[in-house]
């Protein structure tokens, strides 16, 4: 599907709304998270087609949106009883897009004042597995240590870094990280010493299969027809604490034509 002048120098903000609504998605349980963002892209694109929501906000940004039952579905509960977690898929180290996806998520798409916690992913080059950047992490630390002073964020953690730049990030920050998360797909076992680190500090240890570059180039070009640069990615979860049930997934993601 081509992009149809949705983006015509504009940057555009997506929502895929609550992919738990749609049984396309929901029938491929095993399916990756690129081809799943994929296919919940290429609804919201069909879904806007049909109903036309688009708005524009003032400074050139359109917003597309899905129609779906989030705010329902986050209204069936207490917002204590929520386990509201967020992960961002991040390209590079600008404060102001994390800022821009956090505010995105949590305004426009959930309409919270608070979440769970936060994940942030930088993207890798899957092939060359350039070594992590610490300076580059603390600068986007500090904008994540501001949401849990101000009681946006309970929880913060990060994905795929290198165990000595963990170490060192936990030794520097002001607020220290609650989770990491490895991938078994480059890590096939986790270090038995992050795994002491990880208990000595009560801090969460989780595995997972997410690709650092969620949307690759060719994914774009797959699903848009253009050449488009993703900004960042958002992929928010909400469970229900009590029964761990999960009733609501999905993405915003905020894409820009190339330079």
């Amino acid at each position: 599907m081509g992009s149809n002048g949705l983006i015509e120098g504009k940057k555009v903000i997506f929502s895929t709304g609550n992919i738990m609504s749609i049984s396309d998605i929901t029938k491929k349980p095993s399916q990756n998270s690129t081809q799943e963002l994929i296919d919940a892209i290429k609804f919201t694109l069909k879904d806007y087609e049909k109903n036309s929501e688009l708005s524009e906000a003032p400074n050139d940004t359109r917003f597309i949106l899905r129609s779906d039952d989030i705010q329902a579905k986050i209204q069936e509960n207490d917002l204590e009883d929520l386990k509201i977690g967020l992960k961002v898929f991040l390209t590079n180290d600008s404060e102001e897009l994390l800022d821009e996806a956090l505010k995105t998520a949590l305004s426009w798409q959930l309409k919270v004042k608070k979440v769970t916690d936060v994940i942030v992913s930088f993207k890798k080059q899957e092939l060359e597995q350039k070594a992590d950047n610490l300076e580059e992490i603390k600068k986007i630390w500090l904008v994540l240590e501001n949401y849990v002073q101000n009681g946006i964020v309970d929880e913060l953690g990060v994905a795929d870094i290198e165990e000595p730049t963990f170490r060192a990030l936990y030794d520097w920050a002001k607020i220290k990280p609650n989770i990491i998360q490895i991938n078994l797909a480059t890590c096939c076992v986790v270090p038995p010493t992050l795994q002491s680190f990880c208990k000595e500090k009560d801090i969460k240890l989780f595995t997972h299969s997410d690709s650092s570059d969620i949307l690759p180039d060719e994914s774009v070009k797959e699903v848009f027809g253009a050449p488009l640069d993703l900004q960042w990615a958002v992929r928010f979860t909400i469970h229900i604490k009590c029964r761990g049930v999960l009733t609501t997934k999905g993405y915003c993601l905020c894409m820009s034509p190339k330079d």
